[in-house]
C-alpha cells in the first residue's frame, strides 16, 4: 500500500508590514463594512437579476385565426398601430413605476443575490477541500466485512503491541542515561556561572575605561571650547552606549557557543532514545512473521512519524531553546521567550506526528483515499488554526521587542513601531491564505496571494494618504479659526462640532477603504457604480443627507447665535425698558428653541426617510390623524399650551418675577411649554398649568409700593402718628441703600380704619420691583422704635364677660378640679 502523507506542509511566510493603523482597522472595525461590500460588489444588479429571472421557459400560447387576422389588421393600419404601441409603452412605465426601487429593497435584493452565490460557492469549496461521500461505504464494510474486521484487528493489535514497547524501552533508556546527562548538564550549568562572571566582569572594567574616556573628553572639551561641553559629552556617552551594546551582545553570543559541547553531548544521549521506536519496529518484524503487509507499513509509518520525526523536532527545540535547562541553551532569548516558542512548536510538532500517524494506520485499514486527503487537510487546518492562536498572542512580545529595538535605534523607531502594529495580520493572511490555496488546489493561487498581498499594500497606503489629507484639512481649519476674529463664543460652537467630524471623516475613510481593498482584491467593483444599482442610490443618499444634517446644524447655529447676540447687545444699554425685553427674550427662547428643534427634525427625518426610498406621504397623512386623535384625547395639554403661549405673549409672566398664582406667593424658576414652576417661600416647588391660572398677581410690573400701615391705640394722637410717618419716609428717601429702591417720596394717605380701641393710618411709598420688601420691612422697623420713644400705644385685645358667662365659667372649672383630685385619690 501507498501512504499519501509524505507531501509538503507549506509554512507561513512573513511579509512586509503594512500600516499599523489601517490593519488594526481592517481586522477590528472592517470585517462588518466589508462583508456590507461584498454584499454590493459581488452581487449583481437588479436588471441583471431581472434578466436572469426572465430566462425560467414560460407557458406557450396559441393565436387563433381570428386573433391572428384581427393582429394584422392593427399592425397594418398606421394610427391603430401607433395607437397599440402608445398603450404598450404606458404599461411599461406603469410597471416600472411600480417596482419597489428604494435602497432598502435594492439592499434587500443585492443581500439576497449575495447570499445564494456566497452558498453556491461555499458548497464547491466544500466539495474540492472535503469530500467524506465515500466513508459510508467503507464503514458498512467495515461493520459486515468478517475478513476487513480480522485485518483490522490485526493492525490494531501489532500497533498497540509496538507503542506499548516502545515507550517502555523509550523510557527505559532514558532512566539509564538519567544520572550521565544530569552529570554533563552539571558540567555546563556550572562552566556556563564561570564563564559569565568573567565576562561580566570584563564588560564592567571596559564599562569603567570607557566612562574614564568620556570624563577625559568632556574635559578636554572644557578645556579648548567651553561652549561645546554638553554636545561632546552627550556624543561621547552615545558612543560609550552603543560600544557596550554591541560589546554585551557580543558577549552573550559567545557564551552560547561555549555552550556548544556540552549541548551538543546531551543531544547525541537523547538520541540514543529516539531509535528505540525504529528498534521495537524492526524487532516485531523478525519476531512476528504472520505480520501482514499492512500492520508492517502501520507500524513502521509510527516509527519514523512519532519515534524518529517528532523525537528529532523536539531535540532541535531543546538545543537552541531548552526552556527548563538555559545553560544548555543554544540562543540569546530570555526564558519567557523560549518557553513560550518551545511549547507552541511542540505541541505542533506532536499534532502532526500523532495526527499523520493515525491517517497511516486508517489508510492501511483500507480507507479510502478520498477521506483520507480530507482528514490531512482538516489535520493542516488544525495546525494553521494554533499558529494562528500563537500569532495572536506573541503580539505583546513582538511589539515589546520592536520597542526595545527602536529605542537603541532611532532611525529605525518609526519603522518598528509600524511593523509591531501590522506584522501579525500578514502573518494571519498569509497562514490561512496558504492553507486555502493548498486544500482547494487552486490554479495559480500563490502567486495570487502574493499579487493580492502587493495590492492590498498599495491600497493601503493610498487610503493612508487620503486619510492624511482630510485629518490635516480638518486640523488646518480648526488651527486658522483663531485667525478669523471670532469671539470665544462662536470658537466654542464651532470646536463643539469637531468630534462629529472626526467620526465623518473615519466613516468615509473606512468606505474608501472597503472599495479600495475590494478592487485590491479583484472584487467587480464597476457593478456597484452601473445604472439603476445600488452604489449611486447610497451615493445620493448619503449625500443629500449629509447636506440636510449640515443645513438643518448651521440653521440651528445661527439661530442660537443671533438670540444670544441680540440679547448680549440688548444688555449693554442701561435702560429699564430694555432689561425688560431681555427678560421676555429669556424667558420666550427655551420654549423657541424646542419648537425650531422640533421643526428642523421633522424636516431631517422626512428627508432621511425619503432619501431611503420610505414613502412619507402615508406617514404624513397617519402624523396628521394621529394629532387630531391626540387633541381630542389630550385636551388638557392643548388648552395649557395655548393658554401658555397667550400669557407669554402678553408678557404677563417672565422668569425671576414675585407672583402670586392662586393664592400660593412665590418666584417664577422655569417656565415650560404647558406649565410655570414657582419656588415658595418656604423652599418647596409648586408647579401650575397654565390652564388652570384663574388669577395671576405679578409684583414685577414697572413700579411697587410698600404698602405701610401705622395702627395704634384710639386715644393716640393721629396727627404725631402721620408726622412720625413723614419723617421715616425723608430719612429713608435721603440714606443708602434705601435711595436707589424708592423712587418717590412718602404719600401718607390718611386715616384708613377706626376700630373700637384702635386706630389705622396708611400709606405707600413707590419703590423698584426688586425693592419693595427691603423698604417696607425697614419702614415697620423704624417705625416701631419712633412709636415706642413717642409713647404711642399699640391697641390691645379687650374681651367683654356678662356676668351669667362668668359665672358659669367659674363654676365649670370648679367641678374640673374636683374631678382630677377624686381621680388621684
Amino acid at each position: 500500500m501507498r501512504i499519501y502523507m509524505t507531501d509538503r506542509i507549506p509554512h507561513p511566510t512573513r511579509g512586509p508590514a503594512s500600516y499599523r493603523r489601517f490593519a488594526g482597522l481592517f481586522i477590528r472595525r472592517m470585517l462588518p463594512a466589508l462583508l456590507l461590500a461584498c454584499l454590493t460588489l459581488f452581487a449583481p444588479s437588479p436588471v441583471h437579476a431581472a434578466e436572469g429571472a426572465q430566462t425560467t421557459p414560460a407557458a406557450t400560447t396559441t393565436l387563433s385565426a381570428e386573433q391572428a387576422q384581427e393582429l394584422i389588421s392593427v399592425l397594418s393600419n398606421d394610427a391603430q398601430r401607433q395607437q397599440f404601441l402608445t398603450t404598450l409603452q404606458n404599461l411599461t412605465q406603469a410597471k416600472a413605476q411600480t417596482k419597489h426601487t428604494s435602497i432598502i429593497d435594492l439592499a434587500r435584493e443585492n443581500i439576497t443575490l449575495f447570499g445564494n452565490r456566497a452558498l453556491q460557492q461555499l458548497r464547491i469549496l466544500h466539495q474540492n477541500i472535503i469530500d467524506f461521500g465515500a466513508i459510508a461505504p467503507w464503514v458498512h464494510a467495515l461493520i459486515y466485512d468478517a475478513a476487513l474486521q480480522t485485518s483490522i484487528a490485526h493492525i490494531a493489535l501489532r500497533v498497540v503491541i509496538m507503542l506499548v514497547c516502545s515507550y517502555l524501552l523509550f523510557f527505559g533508556v532514558r532512566i539509564v542515561l538519567r544520572p550521565l546527562y544530569q552529570r554533563i548538564s552539571n558540567m555546563a550549568k556550572r562552566h556556563d556561572h564561570m564563564v559569565f562572571q568573567r565576562e561580566a566582569e570584563k564588560l564592567r572594567h571596559a564599562r569603567t575605561e570607557a566612562t574614564e574616556a568620556v570624563a577625559d573628553t568632556a574635559r578636554t572639551a572644557a578645556t579648548h571650547h567651553d561652549e561645546h561641553i554638553k554636545e561632546d559629552t552627550a556624543a561621547a556617552q552615545a558612543s560609550l552606549q552603543d560600544s557596550l551594546r554591541h560589546q554585551g551582545a557580543l558577549t552573550q553570543l559567545m557564551l552560547c557557543l561555549r555552550r556548544a559541547p556540552y549541548t551538543l553531548t546531551c543531544a547525541l544521549l537523547e538520541l540514543v532514545t529516539i531509535f528505540t521506536f525504529p528498534l521495537i519496529a524492526l524487532l516485531m518484524g523478525i519476531l512476528d512473521p504472520t505480520t501482514s503487509p499492512q500492520a508492517g507499513h502501520a507500524i513502521w509509518s509510527i516509527s519514523w512519524l512519532i519515534g524518529i520525526g517528532l523525537g528529532v523536532w523536539t531535540l532541535v527545540l531543546r538545543i537552541f531553546l531548552a526552556p527548563q535547562t538555559p545553560w544548555l541553551r543554544l540562543s540569546i532569548l530570555r526564558d519567557s521567550s523560549s518557553t513560550f516558542i518551545f511549547r507552541y512548536f511542540r505541541q505542533i510538532g506532536v499534532i502532526l506526528a500523532w495526527g499523520f500517524s493515525l491517517l497511516a494506520v486508517l489508510h492501511s485499514m483500507a480507507m479510502p483515499s478520498a477521506v483520507s486527503n480530507g482528514l490531512q487537510k482538516l489535520l493542516l487546518l488544525v495546525v494553521h488554526l494554533f499558529l494562528a492562536i500563537m500569532i495572536i498572542r506573541s503580539r505583546k512580545r513582538v511589539q515589546h521587542a520592536c520597542q526595545h529595538i527602536g529605542a537603541n535605534n532611532r532611525r529605525l523607531q518609526s519603522v518598528m513601531a509600524l511593523f509591531a502594529g501590522s506584522w501579525w495580520v500578514v502573518a494571519l493572511f498569509f497562514d490561512l491564505a496558504l492553507w486555502l490555496v493548498w486544500a482547494a488546489d487552486i490554479s495559480g493561487g500563490y502567486q495570487l496571494i502574493l499579487q493580492i498581498f502587493i495590492r492590498t499594500l498599495i491600497a493601503l497606503v493610498a487610503v493612508r494618504v487620503v486619510s492624511i489629507l482630510f485629518y490635516g484639512g480638518l486640523e488646518r481649519f480648526m488651527r486658522a479659526l483663531d485667525n478669523w476674529n471670532l469671539n470665544e463664543e462662536t470658537l466654542f460652537r464651532i470646536r463643539r462640532y469637531y468630534p462629529a467630524a472626526t467620526t465623518v471623516i473615519r466613516i468615509i475613510v473606512a468606505v474608501l477603504t472597503v472599495l479600495a481593498l475590494a478592487l485590491a482584491w479583484g472584487a467587480p467593483v464597476y457593478i456597484l457604480f452601473g445604472h439603476g444599482t445600488l452604489g449611486p442610490r447610497i451615493f445620493q443618499a448619503a449625500v443629500t443627507i449629509l447636506l440636510a444634517l449640515i443645513i438643518g446644524i448651521l440653521a440651528w447655529e445661527v439661530a442660537n447665535v443671533t438670540i444670544e447676540h441680540h440679547i448680549r447687545r440688548l444688555g449693554e444699554q442701561d435702560n429699564k425698558d430694555v432689561k425688560i425685553r431681555i427678560a421676555r427674550l429669556q424667558t420666550l427662547t427655551p420654549m423657541f428653541r424646542i419648537l425650531f428643534l422640533l421643526v428642523l427634525a421633522v424636516i431631517i427625518g422626512l428627508t432621511v426617510l425619503s432619501q431611503l426610498g420610505i414613502d412619507t406621504g402615508p406617514l404624513i397623512a397617519s402624523a396628521s390623524i394621529f394629532g387630531v386623535a391626540l387633541g381630542f384625547g389630550s385636551q388638557k395639554l392643548v388648552q395649557d399650551f395655548i393658554s401658555g403661549i397667550f400669557l407669554l405673549l402678553e408678557n404677563a409672566l417672565t422668569v425671576g418675577d414675585s407672583v402670586t398664582l392662586n393664592g400660593t406667593y412665590g418666584v417664577i424658576e422655569r417656565l415650560s411649554l404647558r406649565s410655570v414652576h414657582v419656588r415658595a417661600n418656604d423652599g418647596s416647588m409648586n408647579i401650575f398649568s397654565f390652564s388652570s391660572l384663574s388669577q395671576v398677581t405679578n409684583y414685577n410690573r414697572d413700579f411697587s409700593r410698600a404698602m405701610i400701615l401705622a395702627t395704634v391705640d384710639i386715644d393716640s394722637d393721629t396727627d404725631q402718628v402721620a408726622d412720625i410717618l413723614v419723617e421715616i419716609g425723608k430719612e429713608m428717601r435721603h440714606e443708602a441703600p434705601y435711595k436707589d429702591l424708592i423712587l418717590a417720596d412718602f404719600d401718607l394717605w390718611g386715616v384708613s380704619a377706626i376700630g373700637e380701641s384702635s386706630v389705622s393710618v396708611k400709606g405707600v411709598y413707590p419703590t423698584t420691583n426688586a425693592g419693595r420688601w427691603t423698604v417696607e420691612w425697614e419702614f415697620n422697623r423704624r417705625m416701631k422704635k419712633r412709636f415706642e420713644k413717642a409713647g404711642i400705644q399699640y391697641p390691645r385685645d379687650v374681651v367683654d364677660i356678662q356676668g351669667p358667662a362668668l359665672e358659669r365659667f367659674i363654676n365649670n372649672k370648679g367641678a374640673a378640679q374636683a374631678a382630677a383630685e377624686q381621680g388621684k385619690a
